[in-house]
């Protein structure tokens, strides 16, 4: 019950966001939205909010509660978090070409988790399955491009600007090079095969057909 409740929290979160984002897509502001808006330190604390959930079900994996890929998990998440700290609150107050990204990466982050938390409230539903699966074949290479080379610009700014006297400074560089690193390297290599592998089946049927074949078979 309580984890249901986590669940349907985190949706109604990230339902938020979404609706936010497509308001300033479609140039109109609904008035609940204008304090998020006018404040995008409120925005950055309802996505810490939401990470808080997902680390939740990370610690779920790993004491064997729930399943899931475990390093993925929290390779994914310290990612987010990387860009929820580091690249999102500047990237979101510029107005320029790094506000667009950070669009992006809110966008492929939305619809992912907007796909996802629907099938763990509904376990039993094919459809909520169905999103879960196929839906981040389209959104992980956005999120991921989109975070890589927002977090390329940050680094950047950060080099130029060096500031030896910030205890973090070095911290900062290691995780925005972090994000770089995996989004680049291991992101097209190994995650996102994986997603491919277990997505494609889903899309065109083929999950559904081989699973039809094999009631047949305990039938006869």
């Amino acid at each position: 019950m309580l984890f249901t409740l986590l669940n349907t929290t985190a949706l109604i979160g990230w339902c938020l966001i979404l609706a936010i984002l497509l308001s300033q897509s479609a140039e109109w502001t609904a008035p609940f939205f204008v304090p998020l808006l006018s404040s995008r330190r409120l925005l950055i604390d309802l996505l810490m909010a939401l990470e808080g959930i997902c680390f939740i079900e990370v610690g779920r994996i790993a004491l064997g509660q729930i399943k899931g890929n475990l390093t993925l998990g929290v390779v994914l998440h310290m990612i987010r978090m990387t860009c929820v700290s580091l690249v999102l609150p500047k990237g979101l107050i510029a107005r320029d070409e790094s506000d667009y990204l950070c669009i992006l990466v809110l966008y492929s982050w939305s619809l992912t988790e907007v796909g996802r938390y629907p099938m763990y409230i509904f376990p039993s539903s094919a459809f909520a399955r169905w999103i879960r699966l196929v839906l981040p074949i389209v959104t992980f290479p956005i999120g991921a491009i989109s975070e890589a080379v927002g977090a390329y610009n940050a680094l950047s700014k950060l080099w130029s600007s060096k500031d030896d006297s910030d205890g973090l400074y070095w911290i900062k560089v290691g995780l925005l090079g972090m994000v770089i690193g995996i989004n680049s390297l291991l992101g097209p290599t190994l995650a996102y095969p994986a997603l491919l592998k277990k997505g494609l089946p889903v899309l065109l049927g083929k999950k559904d057909q081989s699973s039809s074949k094999q009631q047949r078979k305990k039938s006869a």
